[in-house]
């Protein structure tokens, strides 16, 4: 059988921790998503790199130290899985990840204390619930996305074998007593060999892919600058005719649906002829802005008129596709618009319409438009979509 030094796979996690935090401390975007994103990821490596420390201890010391650089190393799992979470475009409170990830070291150091046996389920525990909640993330981006690319393919079979080494150490945790090991990782006796590997090689090429997947998301992002709206940075009527027709063909082949939104904001010219065009610019770029932030990184957003937008969003049904356009309704109504006047309040009209495979984008428009139309005719500020 393969013999690994367990001790020692800890310290190049930890040295690759610190290799990855200078991977990802290079990247610089102005995507506010994404950026913070990338400062989760950079915490969660210099958690990670605690491990190294394990390299500095001494003989005797070595079983508490390590117990404590395996509950750093805890919360830098945690704070992976909310920059995942994070980049996928699936918001978490700030309060609250903050609060899940302090428990998670908490819960590591409490149990330190108690006997060895309930350390070592408790660490199984742990990194079980983390690594399955990780891949879970990963799995439901893969599932919406209209364009899966080979990084993020990687790292979702890179989530899946950590949470598979993970269910199988969790179960031979609560069902085989000890003696147990000084580093903690209690497993089968086939599976420590791999385990150490796994956690040797886990951080780099986690950065690795989180590098490769960021930078592809950031050239997409500068490709469709070339196809957007000067003032809101929106996609342009070209830039939704090209991208659009292409999530066309994609979606022909999944089995998911196509939901077209126009949003037109309410009032827009009371707003030019009371305040300006210049506030009317700020309106504009302000719900442009709040509907970017809400989005996956799947849907399309585009200005389609003066103050006329166009989203393209993946979903599963139409009920999923009127609870999506009701959040973005709700969702600017109330985030008021910061203007040199002061606070404006801006609310929009959405109608949605699905898309058929014998319908052109420009027809989804037409029917997307329609229901619009009706949606301002009961009042304003409410959805319509397609019955």
């Amino acid at each position: 059988m393969l013999a690994i030094d367990i001790p020692s796979c800890y310290v190049l996690a930890g040295v690759g921790s610190l290799v990855g935090w200078g991977l990802i401390a290079h990247i610089q975007t102005d995507q506010h998503r994404v950026a913070y994103a990338l400062g989760l990821y950079r915490r969660a490596f210099l958690c990670l790199s605690g491990l190294a420390l394990i390299m500095f201890t001494p003989v005797a010391w070595l079983p508490m130290v390590t117990k404590g650089a395996i509950g750093l190393a805890g919360m830098g799992l945690g704070l992976l899985a909310w920059a995942f979470r994070q980049l996928n475009g699936r918001r978490t409170a700030p309060w609250f990840g903050r609060v899940v990830i302090w428990l998670i070291g908490l819960a590591l150091w409490s149990a330190a204390w108690a006997s060895d046996g309930y350390y070592v389920q408790c660490l199984a525990l742990v990194f079980c619930a983390v690594s399955l909640a990780l891949l879970l993330d990963q799995g439901w981006l893969i599932l919406r996305s209209a364009r899966v690319s080979p990084s993020e393919l990687s790292l979702l079979v890179v989530a899946g074998l950590f949470a598979l080494h993970w269910v199988i150490v969790a179960g031979y945790a609560f069902t085989t007593g000890g003696p147990y090991p000084p580093d903690w990782l209690h497993s089968p006796a086939w599976l420590r060999p791999w385990s150490g590997v796994a956690l040797a090689l886990l951080p780099l090429s986690v950065a690795s892919v989180v590098f490769a997947i960021i930078n592809e998301r950031l050239s997409q992002q500068l490709r469709a600058r070339a196809l957007s709206d000067d003032l809101t940075g929106a996609l342009s009527r070209r830039g939704l005719r090209e991208l659009g027709e292409r999530m066309l063909a994609l979606q022909a082949h999944r089995p998911s649906m196509l939901a077209v939104l126009m949003l037109d904001i309410d009032h827009f010219k009371q707003v030019n002829d009371e305040f300006g065009h210049q506030v009317g610019d700020d309106v504009l770029r302000h719900v442009t802005q709040v509907i970017r932030e809400r989005l996956r990184p799947d849907a399309l957003l585009s200005r389609y008129g003066g103050e006329e937008f166009i989203v393209l969003l993946p979903v599963q049904s139409q009920p999923e596709a009127a609870a999506a356009a009701e959040r973005l309704r709700a969702l600017v109504e109330n985030a008021l618009c910061s203007t040199k006047f002061g606070k404006v309040r801006v609310t929009v009209s959405i109608g949605v319409s699905l898309h058929e495979p014998h319908r052109s984008l420009d027809q989804d428009i037409s029917q997307a438009d329609a229901h619009l139309y009706e949606a301002k005719r009961q009042g304003r500020n409410r959805v319509v979509i397609q019955a």
